[in-house]
């Protein structure tokens, strides 16, 4: 007996019926049987992946292995040192390769600094000789800092400047808009402001720095004098109209010289400047530091090193550092180090970082803070 069926896709299978027997999980379990291989091959590249990984680990594990050995067999391992500092703000130490074992006891009586050469007060010409400053227009005012044209204010009143006006003018403007004497004197080479009551400087809206350049400032007097001498090196102009008593020569050729510290330092009076020749300095080999302080009319060079050691200068062709003070002034002697190791007798380093030429422990470097 057979019977036919059919039905939707969604109807069961029916298989066997007729012979009485399940085909269909003969089917499978034959399927399944001829799949064991593979899955048994599966199984297998598993364990062999597996295996694999564990031999990159412990190849990787000998190489590091292998790389140990080699450095403990390297003969310098056991002569590697570090160094410690006891108190990190006084002092760092490093150490070297073979540095002997031990505690060092550092004591500091005394740090390096360095030398300096400080110049005389440089000569400079007055804005007058006389205590008139007619003869004297804002623009070649020998001041420091060149005046900018423009307003300033006294009590409430506002003066107006221009590079062309003289500096009389100016003060005839302060004392006719304000009631407020200003007078200038040759023998201080300062600006006077007088009145009888207390004296006003400056507001916020001001445009000319007139107020400052003549060091004239607040004092809630009826008196107001500049704080010091007026008459200044102007270090943006040439050399030879930078305001200095004795103008600055270059032997009339262009090429003036002078030493510092044997090093050659050449200039031209017409076209360099005091800023550019301190820049010359600065970035020769000579090993200074050149500045100029404007409040004491003084210039200075300073080792770049520490030590008590020397500054040597010698004008050569011209007279720059006789015209600025600097021939005619003195050293200013630094210090070298004085220490003491485990309490033994002083020591002396030009610096202030200690190695084996001073302290005679080899591979030790110590830096005095």
């Amino acid at each position: 007996m057979s019977v036919a069926a059919s039905a939707s896709s969604s109807a069961p299978t029916l298989s066997g019926l007729a012979s009485g027997m399940d085909w269909t999980s003969i089917i499978n379990e034959m399927v399944t049987i001829q799949q064991q291989p593979e899955k048994q091959m599966q199984a297998q590249q598993a364990i062999l992946t597996s295996e694999g990984a564990a031999y990159t680990s412990l190849g990787t594990d000998l190489a590091a292995l292998q790389k140990d050995v080699t450095a403990l067999m390297s003969p310098i391992f056991f002569e590697s040192r570090t160094a410690a500092s006891g108190n990190a703000a006084l002092a760092s130490a490093t150490a070297a390769t073979g540095t002997s074992l031990g505690t060092y006891t550092f004591k500091f009586t005394q740090l390096a600094s360095e030398a300096s050469w400080q110049g005389a007060t440089a000569a400079v010409n007055p804005l007058s000789a006389t205590d008139s400053l007619a003869g004297v227009t804002v623009g070649s005012a020998g001041f420091a800092t060149p005046v900018t044209a423009g307003t300033f204010t006294v009590n409430g009143k506002q003066i107006t400047i221009a590079s062309t006006d003289t500096l009389q003018s100016v003060l005839s403007q302060i004392t006719t808009a304000t009631g407020v004497a200003a007078s200038y004197s040759a023998a201080t080479d300062e600006i006077t402001l007088s009145s009888g009551s207390p004296i006003v400087l400056g507001n916020a809206n001001d445009t000319s720095n007139f107020l400052q350049v003549a060091q004239l400032y607040n004092n809630g007097g009826n008196s107001i004098a500049s704080a010091s001498a007026l008459g200044g090196v102007n270090l943006g102009k040439v050399l030879s109209s930078s305001n200095l008593a004795t103008p600055v020569s270059d032997g009339g050729s262009g090429n003036g010289q002078f030493l510092v510290n044997g090093v050659a330092i050449d200039f031209n009076a017409s076209t360099d400047t005091i800023n550019s020749v301190l820049q010359k300095i600065n970035d020769s080999a000579a090993g200074v530091t050149a500045t100029y302080d404007a409040s004491s009319k003084q210039f200075q060079m300073t080792n770049s090193t520490t030590g008590d050691v020397g500054i040597t200068l010698q004008d050569v062709t011209g007279n720059f550092l006789a015209a600025t003070g600097l021939s005619g002034g003195a050293l200013q002697r630094g210090t070298n180090l004085q220490y003491s190791v485990n309490g033994g007798g002083t020591l002396t380093s030009q610096s202030n970082t200690i190695d084996s030429t001073t302290s005679g422990i080899t591979g030790l470097s110590v830096t005095a803070m």
